[in-house]
């Protein structure tokens, strides 16, 4: 399955999400100048077979998937990501997508939760461990491909590895593809001490396995001053930098990627009228730029042995040393800037999401900010692989309230009733726009 035959130019499309901007609402900004195809974010499986239907059949549809931590020693082993398995393959099949794009990178790892992309062990025994289940995912998706995606990575140091060492080992002599976010690529070399410029950018690729690289991907991004240094921020709702534009150029006109079949811009959480003025020039700097791809990639062996219980363990031993890094463990700019930020705000503002119960527990003398991020990771805790990050956190409110009062917190009986009923609107609103009921 393919977007292209061998030799065309790569397509312009757009990735987004079902929900926000409305899919119909963002096609209906494009009809002047339309994308040579849409990736779509995982959702209701009726929602994606609704978008199939409703958009011209011309129209290829890839697919964007989410809670596949293929990255985790427990991946090849934990039944509920063959459950996950399942439902990107009913995903694909409803949008009729030749692939599955997939971050190389986890929400969830050792039993700590990020509301973000947290980045993967680099490593060799974490490269290992991550390609053992990358395989298995591919596997598991029959003739359809897998690409793999450069992750997003905070202002923490990444680890020993470089990227480009980490996805040689991860994609060679397999069947696996690369998605290449830009974007991404600026945040490794922010977080690895590299200057983020256009030249240092391109120098890097060089040595990247480009000619796996299946599609690349260009998202919303902004500059945070902190410290007296400006850090690369991935944020698919703000504008694409100056910078974001120019080194999309620039690789495509300069380096070699045989492979290409579609560049994309994520537009998911931005407006429709913001996505449409943005994809007119990216589209020109596709169309104008990029060269005949679409090449098949290079042979892959048929059969690997499985990964050594010594390798696993290594691997399982540093990722909980990093969780308890990211969750503030060690002294970075993104343990102490950006993650109570994230820890409170993503998945909703805790504000919006518990107004009484955290009004209740203010009136007790509680500092409910930072009681709330420091409880959060504090302890390694049960995590579901399939679990929205507003559910952990519905979860986790409960958990805070049940170690206040274990604590000695004089708290008044009402704020158990007042957090369930606040729970039930949540949980509700979430399933329904979340949720897949029998696979329909």
């Amino acid at each position: 399955m393919s977007l292209i035959s061998p030799g065309e130019r790569p397509l312009a499309g757009l990735s987004t999400d079902l929900y926000f901007p409305p899919l119909s609402e963002l096609w209906e900004s494009l009809s002047a100048y339309p994308p040579g195809y849409l990736e779509i974010f995982r959702g209701r499986t009726l929602d994606l077979h609704e978008a199939r239907k409703n958009l011209p059949k011309a129209i290829p549809l890839t697919y964007h998937g989410d809670c596949l931590w293929y990255t985790q020693p427990d991946y090849t082993t934990n039944p509920a990501f063959r459950a996950e398995e399942e439902r990107a393959i009913r995903h694909m099949e409803a949008l009729k997508s030749p692939w599955m794009i997939h971050e190389c990178a986890q929400k969830s790892m050792e039993g700590f939760d990020f509301g973000l992309y947290a980045p993967p062990l680099l490593s060799p025994e974490g490269a290992v461990v991550a390609r053992e289940g990358a395989m298995l995912l591919a596997q598991a998706l029959g003739d359809r491909l897998l690409l793999v995606e450069t992750p997003p990575f905070p202002p923490h140091p990444p680890g020993g590895m470089d990227l480009r060492s980490f996805f040689r080992v991860l994609t060679e002599d397999s069947p696996l593809a690369v998605g290449l976010d830009l974007g991404h690529c600026l945040t490794f070399l922010a977080a690895s001490g590299y200057s983020v410029n256009i030249e240092t950018a391109l120098e890097w690729l060089e040595d990247f396995p480009l000619d796996r690289v299946v599609e690349i991907h260009v998202g919303g991004m902004h500059f945070l001053p902190i410290e007296g240094r400006s850090w690369p921020i991935d944020d698919h709702a703000s504008p694409l930098p100056e910078i974001l534009f120019e080194l999309l150029e620039q690789l495509l006109s300069r380096l070699p990627l045989p492979a290409l079949q579609g560049v994309a811009l994520e537009v998911d959480n931005k407006e429709s009228r913001i996505a449409a003025e943005e994809f007119f020039r990216f589209r020109t700097i596709v169309d104008t730029h990029s060269q005949p791809g679409g090449h098949p990639l290079p042979s892959a062996r048929r059969s690997e042995c499985g990964v050594p219980m010594t390798v696993r363990d290594i691997a399982r031993s540093q990722y909980a040393h990093l969780a308890r890094e990211l969750s503030g463990g060690s002294d970075s700019p993104y343990s102490r800037f950006l993650y109570p930020k994230e820890i409170w705000e993503f998945g909703g503002q805790m504000e919006d999401l518990f107004p009484e119960t955290l009004s209740t527990l203010s009136q007790t003398g509680v500092d409910v900010q930072k009681s709330f991020v420091n409880f959060f990771n504090q302890t390694p805790h049960e995590s579901c692989p399939g679990q929205d990050f507003l559910e952990i956190k519905i979860r986790r409110t409960g958990d805070w309230i049940d170690h206040l009062a274990n604590s000695g917190h004089n708290l008044p009986p009402s704020v158990r009733d007042i957090h369930h009923r606040e729970a039930r609107i949540l949980l509700h609103a979430q399933h329904l726009y979340n949720g897949d009921p029998h696979g329909t």
